[in-house]
């Protein structure tokens, strides 16, 4: 199997959503922040910040729930944490992609109040929190409806409190990048073989396969 067929099938088994949500989320952001007075500065500035992460933190739930053959990928040689952490690689090349089209297109629009650099690390450190969030929880559940709430409990206090508190940019996004990059390394700690957890990725499997 060549690296390229490789990675294609990863793409599969990723799902559409890895790609769609993203994607759907960046269109919502750029209509709902150039859609005029009537669109509503807070909900475009609402969107604009927050419902890229959320989308991207829903599809790499997905992508951690979509695998039915716990059992198999753990008797491979190739570590079953390596595998899902390639296969979050791509709803995170989406995302990617998709804030620098839209900060791109925000900016050429003529958005003079724009910072692109403010912006982009905003969306990147909401993006790493919610998306660590939401692995950590499908991981520890073995299904991404916990991740669900976890995100909108997450946006919610972001918009509600965080925000009230600190000031947006690189005071929240430090800590943001930090909390997230360390929820998913927990997260991908607990699908090595031989971790002990109530719950694994696949629900039939519990307390070490017990």
């Amino acid at each position: 199997m060549t690296a390229a067929t490789w990675w294609a099938y990863e793409a599969r088994r990723c799902g559409r959503q890895a790609v769609i949500l993203p994607l759907a989320a960046a269109l919502l952001a750029y209509l709902a922040s150039t859609g005029g007075p009537g669109t509503g500065m807070l909900l475009g500035r609402t969107l604009l910040s927050c419902a890229l992460p959320a989308a991207t933190a829903l599809a790499c739930a997905a992508v951690v729930a979509r695998e039915p053959a716990l059992e198999l990928h753990q008797s491979l040689p190739t570590p079953y944490p390596l595998t899902v952490a390639r296969r979050l690689s791509w709803p995170a090349m989406v995302t990617a992609f998709a804030a620098v089209a839209l900060v791109t297109l925000l900016s050429v629009t003529g958005d003079d109040s724009l910072d692109p650099g403010a912006v982009l690390l905003e969306l990147a450190g909401l993006t790493v929190l919610l998306s660590g969030a939401a692995v950590w929880a499908t991981v520890r559940s073995g299904s991404p409806a916990p991740a669900t709430g976890l995100v909108v409990a997450a946006v919610l206090a972001k918009l509600l409190l965080l925000d009230r508190v600190l000031p947006e940019g690189a005071g929240q996004a430090l800590p943001e990048l930090l909390v997230g990059a360390l929820l998913t390394a927990r997260a991908l700690k607990v699908l090595e073989p031989g971790a002990r957890l109530g719950r694994t990725a696949d629900p039939r499997v519990a307390d070490g396969g017990m």
